[in-house]
């Protein structure tokens, strides 16, 4: 026995006194003024009696090690196989089937060890089993979508862009992308292997929320089975853009056309000759030429430029520039070259490495190749990434102040359109002017990392506000508690769980403007991408876990019947010691 403990713990000073004060009265009805062999083994056993009288009460226990060596935890798509061959291994083997949001192993039934089946366990009950010796073995079988990526946030005019992948699709299966009203706006057709890329668009036409809905039907024209795609759209504030080209480029000529059929107020300025320029202009009203002066540079939201017309300005407007950047939050997008990145990129710091590779992939879930400059960023404090594939850093800013300066390595992607991809092409455009255009000074903001709100499951959102104590409502749930971030003092996070279906919303009360929609869905709807992802979490989550072989050890109370039949046997021998000595 080792690391003995007491039940009654709380107890133990009293009932020791009691003890001290019960064997002093006894010592002293046994003192007969001399110190004999008899006094000395009576006051002995009275201790013996007093000490298994005090254990009874005290109740002590001691550590030892579980019994059971293993149990198996079923989860959702367990493969009946792997169940088998484990109970052929280990014949008494505890089975254990997990309930979301319930107690995973009760402490009374003693379990060592635990071997997970199945997709796995759900992110909010893994702390169960923090240091918990566990072996996951991963998912069963999943056929459909495991992999989806889009924006929940859109803008009217722009263009949503569905992608995902899909494991084991039905030969000629159909997957169609249908918006409110049952109208199909999209549709792929799926072959019979083993993992299929889709990718499915649509304009966002009118602003507001909406939900489309993914639907997979057979080659019968049956519908197998249907998903929603919640989405909110508001109306696009137009950004304001300079473009400062030492020359015509193709690489220009399809952004400046882009920029302008999706709305931005666009002005270019082209050198023709020295001191002689050509002026665009596209969705301007008053039309007014480019010129670095402060006026003109605190009203734009982002300055394209290539590297030859940053090298013509004066000192003094390239320390203007800067200021602009640092205090006004200009964002600043500089046309990549081979020259440029060879050399110190000295406005925003940014450093590259030559890696010989002209081309590389655009996105792991299309696949489409580009082509690329023969350079990758080098890692480095500040670095943001803007687009990243296969390892590497393909488009990139560092923060100068309240603003943005950044490139990429991507050479031609007007390719991209030449080439039958302009959904590609539009993608990624947008991508790098909505992360370097100049940020609107919002007071508060709601974000959220999960993908989709589920019925009576945590769903967490930040919020970042300079408010203090902010107060966020939800229809259903009243006020929610808000935890702030120990380190950054003006983001706070909470939970809720949500009960009701549909879209629901959370307010900030000393904010009407900041809001966030969210859609719950119903817990039998995207099946396999959440099987997916919880596998995915198990994994993660149970390399880093306590995996050891030891057995697992508990407090096992000691039978007090011991105690007591000591505290017999030494009050037995108190009782006939005196008879025996008068006989």
């Amino acid at each position: 026995m080792s690391e003995i403990a007491f039940l009654n713990a709380e107890m133990i000073v009293p009932i020791v006194i009691g003890a001290i004060i019960l064997w002093s009265i006894f010592i002293y009805k046994e003192w007969d003024g001399q110190y004999h062999f008899q006094f000395w083994l009576k006051s002995l056993i009275g201790l013996i009696a007093i000490i298994a009288l005090l254990l009874i009460f005290l109740k002590p226990t001691f550590l030892c090690e579980a019994k059971t060596d293993k149990a198996v935890l079923l989860t959702e798509n367990y493969n009946e196989s792997d169940l088998d061959s484990i109970k052929k291994e280990h014949k008494d083997i505890v089975i254990l089937k997990y309930v979301k949001g319930e107690e995973i192993v009760d402490d009374e039934q003693k379990i060592a060890s635990l071997i997970i089946l199945g997709e796995g366990i759900q992110n909010y009950d893994l702390w169960q089993l923090n240091d918990f010796p566990t072996y996951y073995l991963g998912k069963g079988s999943i056929n459909g979508i495991t992999k989806l990526k889009y924006d929940q946030k859109n803008e009217l005019g722009k263009e949503l862009l569905i992608q995902g992948n899909y494991v084991k699709p039905l030969a000629v299966s159909k997957l169609i992308l249908q918006a409110p009203g049952e109208i199909a706006v999209d549709s792929i057709i799926l072959s019979n292997q083993k993992e299929q890329v889709f990718q499915l668009s649509t304009k966002l036409k009118v602003d507001g929320n909406f939900l489309y809905q993914l639907i997979e039907k057979d080659s019968a024209g049956k519908m197998i089975r249907s998903n929603p795609i919640p989405i909110s759209v508001t109306k696009r504030v137009p950004l304001r853009i300079w473009m400062i080209e030492e020359f015509p480029t193709f690489e220009n000529k399809y952004l400046k056309n882009y920029l302008a059929q999706s709305g931005q107020e666009v002005s270019v300025r082209t050198q023709l000759t020295t001191n002689r320029f050509k002026n665009e202009y596209f969705n301007i009203k008053n039309k007014q030429g480019i010129s670095f002066s402060e006026e003109g540079l605190k009203s734009v939201d982002l300055l394209i430029i290539d590297e030859g017309s940053l090298k013509s300005i004066s000192k003094y407007e390239n320390s203007l520039l800067k200021r602009i950047i640092k205090d006004y939050g200009l964002g600043v997008f500089i046309q990549p070259t081979s020259e440029l990145l060879h050399s110190k990129f000295d406005i925003a710091n940014l450093k590259f490495k030559r890696d010989n590779n002209t081309a590389t992939i655009l996105d792991t879930n299309s696949r489409i190749q580009i082509n690329k400059l023969p350079y990758r960023f080098l890692p480095d404090d500040g670095l943001q990434s803007i687009i990243f594939s296969e390892d590497k850093i393909l488009a990139a800013y560092k923060k100068t102040g309240f603003g943005r300066i950044g490139t990429s390595v991507f050479e031609n992607t007007y390719q991209l359109i030449l080439d039958g991809n302009g959904v590609a092409y539009q993608n990624l455009w947008a991508k790098i002017i909505e992360a370097l255009s100049r940020r609107e000074n919002v007071a508060s903001e709601f974000n959220t990392a999960q993908q989709f709100a589920f019925e009576d499951e945590p769903y967490r959102f930040t919020l970042r506000t300079s408010k203090d104590n902010p107060i966020v409502n939800s229809l259903d749930q009243g006020k929610i508690p808000m935890k702030q971030d120990i380190a950054i003092y003006n983001n706070w996070t909470g939970t809720v769980y949500p009960r009701n279906k549909g879209w629901n919303s959370l307010s900030l009360e000393t904010d009407s403007i900041a809001t966030l929609d969210y859609y719950v869905n119903d817990t039998e709807v995207w099946k396999s991408l959440q099987s997916q992802k919880t596998s995915e979490e198990n994994e993660r989550f149970f390399k880093k876990s306590n995996k050891r072989s030891t057995m697992q050890k508990f407090r096992k109370p000691i039978n007090p019947l011991w105690f007591f039949g000591i505290f017999v046997l030494a009050m037995g021998y108190l009782w006939l010691a005196p008879k025996l000595t008068e006989a």
